[in-house]
């Protein structure tokens, strides 16, 4: 039963129980059997990654129930929602260490491939209160590959065309490995390069954006990382992790600017770079655990003022630098006690963040603002085995944040760093098994967002006023979620409730110098509703599975307030059918509905839905090489995410991957 759940569960994308491949230093979980992993994570397997031709960790999670990928326009950022909760709401972390940006919490989806990743986990409202603070909506763990072969290594190559056979972009990835007796290492490098993409051929062109290839659309990012470990005869482990990630991209203008303010951005820098020790040494009955880790981002902008991208003339062209770091790490205890589960860590995280101005003759930098956070968050999680059927697991988290240094050249407000801040996050649940007939698990988990660095000391060029004593926000999530899985078949459904008070919103405060200013208050309430179901099948020469997600975000104090890039309805859904043992056939579709973006005046517009469809061939030679060819947005649809900003139209991909 064990190994066909894990089979059924790995084909639906959504899920999977076994995955040896993975760097099991790098999970988090709440989950203590494999039976009650997918009550309480979605595992995105390096399985279902290909199988679904996810170039980046947005399109793989773009296939999940429940996660809404999205494009921040004027950023020229893909970004994700959790149930209705934006990108900063949302910790990601990279094998246990958190990676999202210090300053304001966002986190550039479109950045990182899928190629050196062994799953991507993602927790949904309730989540193990290890991770530490900040995981309000949830959290997304990307976990690394981790070899298991004397030798064995993955090349693989990818084109993609646009709808006119002009090259668009070009990814290429090699993973490395070897398992030794007690010692393994990982090489991984990837690249992706983007020349352009082209808009379909039912966008209407505009003074902006003519027909064709999208202005300024290329985008470069060169990623190389290695892992070296050692693993004692009692199982016990420790390794060594760096990565580093060079990016570059540019800023796509709008193609109406009724739809947003026109600007003249340029991003030449995007990059990270990371180091992190991890380490587990096992008792008899218990364990102790942690990490430690040192994270830098750093980012660059050039603001123009002409849409030839050649002067700086006016006030709000500039060039700004951001040099972030977080470090930090986490101490975890285990032990088995009978029927008891126990397990507590502390956590502590430093954030840090420096802006610079950038002299636009000279290139000179000045440190313009610096600030610092500490992080500290304690943890006790316990899963109490009541009967064969009954499970109960607790767990109480503590996080504390207490600004550190402020440094801020900005004349226009003399504020300060503000004062400290803490919250107690208690959650339940009640897990009862049906035995064949499935599992049910029933929560609460209250969740608090501390504000970021940007809500408290962002003054918006001007247009805001800073607010550093700026409060927490609140979520208690309730949820009643049901697993079965039988002769190849799944079935997975959630029903939840999200309560969130001192939601911050950005409000009206005060006239200056004739200008209209705004401030953070913590004075939203809002109620998200939503339900979600999983389903999946595998026999013989075919698989297949969908997901539907409902939400309902329902804004408690009456004001104008929305959700943006959150759609009403979500539907996802593939088929694939092995024609021969070589030869496999696969299609599947994205339909989206009921979002809201915002014009350029702040007001609310709903996008238009759409449907895509995906098809793709893939023939294996032997038991080493495959090969792939398909076409994405088959119909050539027009849609976009954010308003102003369209996504691409028919793109054909050809695929080449080699493993030994």
């Amino acid at each position: 039963m064990k190994n066909e759940k894990s089979t059924v569960l790995a084909a639906l994308l959504a899920s999977s129980l076994l995955q040896a491949e993975s760097f099991d230093l790098g999970k988090v979980s709440v989950a203590t059997t494999e039976e009650s992993v997918g009550l309480f994570e979605t595992e995105v397997t390096d399985e279902a990654m290909t199988l679904h031709s996810s170039e980046t960790i947005a399109d793989a999670l773009n296939n999940v129930s429940g996660v809404y990928v999205g494009n921040m326009g004027g950023r020229n950022e893909t970004t994700v929602s959790i149930r209705g909760f934006d990108a900063r709401r949302i910790a990601v972390f990279a094998d246990g260490v958190p990676i999202y940006v210090p300053y304001d919490g966002n986190f550039d989806y479109g950045r990182f491939m899928t190629s050196d990743l062994g799953e991507i986990t993602v927790s949904k409202g309730f989540s193990s209160v290890l991770y530490g603070a900040n995981t309000f909506a949830g959290v997304i763990n990307l976990v690394s590959k981790k070899p298991l072969k004397p030798f064995e290594a993955e090349i693989g190559t990818t084109l993609v065309l646009d709808s006119d056979a002009t090259m668009a972009r070009y990814l290429g990835a090699l993973n490395v490995g070897t398992r030794q007796e007690n010692i393994y290492a990982q090489l991984s490098a990837s690249y992706m390069q983007q020349d352009h993409f082209r808009l379909s051929d039912d966008y209407e062109a505009t003074a902006e954006q003519p027909a064709g290839d999208r202005l300024r659309s290329q985008s470069e990012d060169k990623k190389v990382s290695f892992k070296i470990g050692y693993i004692a005869d009692d199982k016990s482990e420790i390794a060594l992790s760096y990565a580093n990630q060079q990016a570059e991209k540019e800023q796509p203008p709008v193609t109406d600017p009724a739809y947003s303010r026109t600007k003249y951005w340029d991003w030449p820098k995007w990059d990270k770079e990371s180091i992190s020790l991890n380490g587990r040494k096992n008792f008899d009955g218990s364990y102790v655990r942690g990490n430690i880790y040192y994270d830098t981002y750093n980012n660059a902008l050039d603001s123009y003022d002409d849409a030839n991208y050649t002067t700086m003339n006016k006030k709000y062209a500039f060039k700004s630098e951001y040099d972030d770091y977080s470090a930090g790490g986490r101490l975890e205890y285990g032990i088995e006690l009978g029927d008891y589960s126990i397990k507590a860590a502390v956590n502590y995280k430093r954030d840090v963040h420096r802006g610079y101005d950038i002299d636009k003759v000279t290139d000179a930098s000045t440190l313009i603002e610096e600030y610092h956070d500490d992080i500290y968050s304690f943890g006790l999680e316990g899963t109490y085995r009541a009967t064969e059927v009954l499970s109960v697991i607790a767990g109480i988290g503590y996080d504390r944040m207490k600004p550190g240094k402020f440094y801020d050249t900005n004349k226009d407000q003399n504020v300060s760093g503000g004062e400290a801040q803490g919250a107690l996050n208690p959650q339940l649940a009640l897990l009862y098994g049906f035995g064949r007939m499935g599992t049910l698990r029933a929560s609460v988990a209250q969740k608090t967002h501390l504000a970021t660095m940007k809500e408290r000391y962002s003054r918006k060029l001007g247009y805001a006023v800073a607010n550093p004593d700026l409060g927490e926000e609140r979520a208690t999530h309730y949820e009643l979620a049901y697993q079965f899985a039988r002769s190849g078949f799944l079935l997975a459904t959630s029903l939840y409730y999200s309560r969130i008070s001192d939601a911050i919103q950005n409000v009206y405060y005060d006239t200056f110098d004739g200008v209209d200013r705004t401030r953070n208050e913590n004075i939203g309430d809002f109620a998200h509703t939503g339900f979600e179901v999983d389903l999946g099948y595998m026999r013989g020469a075919w698989q297949g599975g969908m997901n539907y997600a409902y939400i309902n975000v329902n804004n408690l104090d009456q004001s104008s307030e929305k959700m943006i890039n959150v759609p009403k309805h979500e539907l996802f859904a593939y088929v694939d059918y092995a024609l021969t043992k070589a030869l496999s056939l696969y299609g599947n579709m994205h339909f989206r509905d009921g979002a809201y973006s915002q014009d350029s005046s702040g007001n609310y517009l709903e996008v238009p839905s759409f449907t895509t469809f995906d098809l793709k061939a893939t023939y294996t030679i032997g038991e080493s090489l495959k090969a792939a060819a398909g076409v994405k947005n088959l119909l050539d649809k027009n849609y976009a995410y954010d308003l102003g900003f369209p996504e691409a139209g028919r793109e054909f991909f050809m695929t080449l991957a080699y493993s030994y």
